[in-house]
């Protein structure tokens, strides 16, 4: 791996206190994970997790255009599309979803700054953050239909802590979602100026930290809500989901996958905002807005292990499957934006079809052990 695609640092804080800061480095790629940047963030969790004077973990991203855009979409194209079958697609969900699942369970608070664009890889950091501080760049967006694949990264797990019917819709039409509607849908805590970065990053240091998860969670708290802070966030545009959330729950309503996709696209409003969402869902594949449903099915049966190990098994059977390497084809590799789809509309997709994506691809799940 190039030295430069993680920068790593440890803070210095009072009392001989201290924090260790992740930077993801790759701005040309819009800070997309490859597979040793996770084993490396992985490793040194492991290793601080040991220290007992660092007492929190803060993740970054280089530049200003994304914290994370997602994973490294091209090395699992060229998995897909090897003689060997997608054994590296394979093996970077599952390590992907193992670092997930740790940040889920760290026992340090962990941080994570979402300036710019946050997606796919990148929300997997910041769902499994402890705090998640956006700003006014932050664009989040889970719009992996349009690539054939489905939201992952835990985000079953996160469907039920959303407003009613917000997580099918944002999931079937790629919507973006800005930093007040993140705050408003409680997928992050603060919101700061990049403006304040460096004054927030002395502020952080100017502090003794404690052992105590829960008391580090407060001195955060308090001090993302200093007035200064706040102050610099006074031109962010209102939430767009807040203000269109019960037009939003009824387009939701329905007994099926096909009453709710008839309802969006029936939907006449002339707001780009609407109009865009409808063309992400006329774009994408039919056979992720199935499995989309079907994440929405299960998102209340199922805990944070159980939601890894159902989305691994869907990751890994959809690698096998087409739409996912016919997506990245058209829309990255070689950026014709005219996907072939297995199936030209969610009705022609059948339940046999989607009963060959849940089945299990081993005997043994390789996440069983977490």
């Amino acid at each position: 791996m190039p030295d430069d695609e993680l920068l790593v640092e440890i803070l210095d804080c009072q009392n001989d206190t201290k924090i260790g800061h992740i930077v993801l480095n790759s701005p040309e790629t819009l800070n997309s994970l490859t597979l040793n940047m996770v084993n490396q963030i992985s490793d040194l969790l492991d290793q601080w997790e040991k220290s007992t004077q660092i007492k929190m973990v803060f993740i970054s991203g280089s530049g200003e255009k994304a914290f994370c855009a997602g994973g490294d979409i091209r090395a699992l194209y060229d998995s897909m599309c090897s003689d060997e079958g997608p054994v590296f697609a394979e093996d970077f969900f599952e390590s992907e979803y193992r670092l997930d699942y740790k940040l889920h369970n760290y026992p340090k608070p962990v941080i994570s700054i979402l300036d710019g664009i946050v997606m796919g890889g990148g929300a997997g950091l910041m769902f499994a953050s402890s705090y998640r501080i956006a700003t006014e760049r932050t664009r989040f967006a889970m719009p992996e239909i349009g690539v054939g694949l489905f939201p992952d990264v835990g985000f079953t797990h996160e469907i039920k802590k959303l407003p009613k019917g917000l997580g099918l819709y944002i999931m079937l039409t790629a919507t973006n979602l800005h930093a007040t509607d993140t705050i408003f849908c409680k997928l992050t805590d603060g919101i700061l100026n990049s403006k304040d970065f460096d004054s927030f990053y002395k502020d952080m240091k100017s502090l003794a930290w404690k052992s105590n998860y829960e008391d580090n969670i407060k001195l955060l708290d308090s001090l993302i809500n200093r007035k200064k802070y706040s102050l610099g966030i006074r031109d962010i545009p209102e939430s767009k989901i807040e203000k269109e959330i019960i037009k939003i729950q009824k387009l939701t309503e329905g007994e099926n996958l096909a009453s709710v996709v008839a309802n969006i696209l029936s939907n006449s409003s002339e707001d780009e905002w609407y109009r865009k969402g409808k063309q992400s869902l006329q774009n994408g594949s039919p056979t992720s807005a199935h499995l989309i449903w079907l994440q929405c099915e299960n998102s209340l049966k199922l805990n944070l292990k159980e939601v890894f190990l159902f989305e691994l098994n869907l990751a890994v059977q959809i690698t096998r499957k087409g739409d996912f390497k016919e997506g990245v084809r058209a829309l990255i590799v070689d950026k014709d934006n005219n996907p072939k789809w297995k199936f030209n509309s969610i009705e022609k997709v059948s339940q046999d079809w989607i009963n060959e994506h849940t089945k299990s691809a081993w005997e043994t799940n390789p996440l069983e052990d977490l």
